[in-house]
């Protein structure tokens, strides 16, 4: 396996249009819904599993408003693009942040299923926490 990666964490981006359609402003709205969510995360799984690599989905709630070095939660935290945490001033791109913290979730999902006995390394492990 290339890189040893046996997992790959996404967001579970189902309703992401109707949580994100009033954020966008009416002359990008076709393009914003022509987005093929779906379609992109069905490629990955499709080739993940062609190489043995497990995907999770883990919930994004809060992704980019917590701190990945203090666990600090707030809205505060994040401002437009920018992330710096008002507790511990760590500061970074808030997509970044967003993918720090999906990552963490993934590791600790998948070590949470290697303690119950779980492979989380099987294709078939998908959707178990979104």
């Amino acid at each position: 396996m290339q890189n040893e990666v046996s997992v790959i964490g996404m967001e579970d981006l189902t309703g992401i249009r109707k949580r994100t359609d009033n954020k966008v402003s009416k002359e990008f709205r076709y393009e914003h819904s022509s987005w093929a969510f779906q379609q992109l995360q069905g490629f990955v799984e499709y080739k993940a599993k062609e190489a043995g690599i497990a995907v999770i989905y883990v919930n994004p709630e809060y992704t980019s408003q917590t701190c990945p070095r203090c666990n600090h939660i707030s809205r505060n935290n994040r401002k437009g693009i920018a992330f710096r945490c008002e507790k511990c001033g760590y500061e970074t791109h808030a997509d970044r942040v967003g993918a720090m913290n999906i990552e963490h979730l993934t590791r600790d999902l998948r070590y949470i299923l290697e303690s119950q006995g779980c492979n989380a390394n099987q294709p078939d492990a998908t959707r178990l926490f979104a």
